[in-house]
């Protein structure tokens, strides 16, 4: 029986420029050729992005560039690519998203561009054909039901069939557009975005499967995930036949690194530990730091900040330093007290006995609720007799 061996990859985001460093657009490009590396090597018969080509609809010259030399290697290679379109590469405005340019050059078959809903016959590298479908990112309140309402219309998957979605699905994420048991059933395999963390779900005899981002673009992705995959998929009619993970070995190492303020001596200590193994990467691949200090007293917040300067300055390629202040508690001298003795406190700083008296009459007059200008009127009658005015 025909089976057909698919590299599913998503959320590249081509273009995207994380913290304005140059470098990391570098390494989004760096990953992407990875990608297109493991496809040839692996010799699949095709290749599904589930969303999220590049970062915004309007991406930089270079990135286009890229996405060109990348499709046309798969392309001379006789590998067909499928994409669908995500929620980054749809426009705001009534215009063409770049999928189209690509589309037309005959290097990337992106479902989206002819109606919101859309399926075509593919052929793959080996000569099967394969039946690929898929809607385009919806948002919004009633988006769940537009979906519904497309996937209802899509014609059905016959053979090898593959449906793709860059949407977010309820067993990852509260805000959610679909669940599980929404997805139509049928299908050799479920190519998902949207999610830059890797799930995996079975669905019958298929699977559907987010690959997560080939980059960790955000500090949340780091922590959830610090290895990047892309998938391999062997499919035939109705059934997933495996499903590997490939990791990808040009992610830019990324630390998060939480720690709790003890003194400056031990938080030097654990630094210095940190920088030892973030110093182990050749130069060209210096990690991402995000360092969390907690419980640092104020009066140290200063030295903090001069100490991570000072060590990770030059270690890393950017490091991101979140420092949890309290308040110190002070001295028994200087603590406030519970109750302010006003007339003690006026006594003090007014050191005059009349200055302190009128000051009292004056906050008296204040609080009597009356009319502004009959306040106004008593605080100058209280003027005049205390200094003997007529």
């Amino acid at each position: 029986m025909d089976t057909v061996h698919v590299l599913h990859v998503s959320d590249t985001h081509l273009g995207y420029r994380q913290y304005g460093l140059f470098e990391r657009e570098i390494d989004i490009y760096d990953v992407w050729n990875e990608i297109i590396d493991i496809a040839l090597r692996e010799h699949v018969d095709m290749v599904v992005h589930s969303g999220d080509l590049f970062d915004t609809s309007r991406p930089p010259p270079q990135a286009i560039r890229e996405a060109v030399r990348g499709l046309r290697r798969l392309r001379d290679a006789g590998i067909p690519v499928v994409a669908v379109m995500g929620d980054h590469d749809v426009p705001k405005r009534r215009q063409l998203p770049p999928n189209a340019l690509l589309d037309d050059l005959g290097l990337l078959a992106t479902l989206g561009l002819r109606s919101v809903y859309e399926a075509r016959k593919v052929r793959s590298r080996s000569g099967v054909e394969v039946h690929v479908a898929g809607v385009t990112n919806q948002r919004g309140p009633a988006a769940r039901q537009r979906l519904h309402d497309y996937l209802a219309r899509l014609p059905p998957s016959n053979g090898i069939s593959l449906l793709l979605l860059h949407q977010t699905l309820q067993e990852v994420a509260p805000d959610y557009e679909l669940g599980l048991g929404d997805l139509p059933r049928g299908y050799s395999y479920y190519a998902l975005g949207h999610i830059h963390v890797h799930r995996g779900w079975r669905l019958g005899e298929a699977y559907a499967a987010y690959p997560g981002s080939p980059e960790a673009l955000r500090l949340d992705e780091a922590r959830q995930q610090s290895e990047r995959y892309v998938l391999l998929v062997e499919a035939k009619p109705g059934t997933t036949v495996s499903l590997e993970r490939v990791k990808l070995r040009r992610p830019r190492p990324q630390f998060v690194e939480e720690i709790v303020f003890r003194d400056m001596d031990s938080l030097r200590a654990s630094l210095l530990r940190l920088r030892e193994r973030i110093s182990r990467y050749p130069p060209e691949r210096k990690p991402l730091l995000h360092l969390f200090v907690k419980a640092v007293p104020r009066s140290a917040k200063m030295q903090v900040y001069k100490l991570a300067e000072q060590l990770f300055r030059h270690t890393t390629l950017a490091y991101r330093l979140n420092i949890d202040v309290f308040e110190e508690e002070l001295p028994r001298n200087l603590q406030r007290p519970s109750e302010i003795d006003v007339v003690e406190l006026l006594g003090e700083l007014l050191r005059d006995k009349q200055l302190v008296e009128l000051a009292q009459r004056l906050m008296e007059i204040a609080r009597s609720g009356g009319t502004k200008n009959t306040i106004m009127d008593e605080m100058f009658r209280a003027l005049k007799e205390t200094y003997g005015i007529d």
